[in-house]
């Protein structure tokens, strides 16, 4: 896997970990406080979940784990322990 491989599927990761912490905002604010709606913005656009939609959030936040963990195996070489397991987040400018 070349370095720009890498560095796609890691910023892939951090992306779906915010996604992931933003769904699981919404869920909580949604079924906490009564609200009828949450609006989750995101690097891929924006959406609306109403509480109707809470299993919804569950389905998304199931899914986009999923995709993460596929991620984080690719980055992991058989029989070995990852080098990427500690990432540093370094923020473009």
């Amino acid at each position: 896997m070349t370095t720009v491989q890498k560095r796609k599927i890691l910023t892939r990761v951090s992306q779906i970990e915010a996604d992931i912490e933003e769904l699981k905002r919404c869920r909580v604010e949604i079924a906490k406080n009564g609200y009828a709606s949450a609006t989750m913005s995101s690097g891929g656009g924006s959406r609306s979940y109403t509480r109707l939609d809470l299993s919804k959030i569950t389905e998304a936040i199931s899914a986009l784990t999923s995709e993460l963990k596929k991620l984080r195996a690719m980055l992991v070489k058989v029989g070995e322990q990852s080098l990427w397991s500690n990432v540093l987040v370094v923020y473009d400018m």
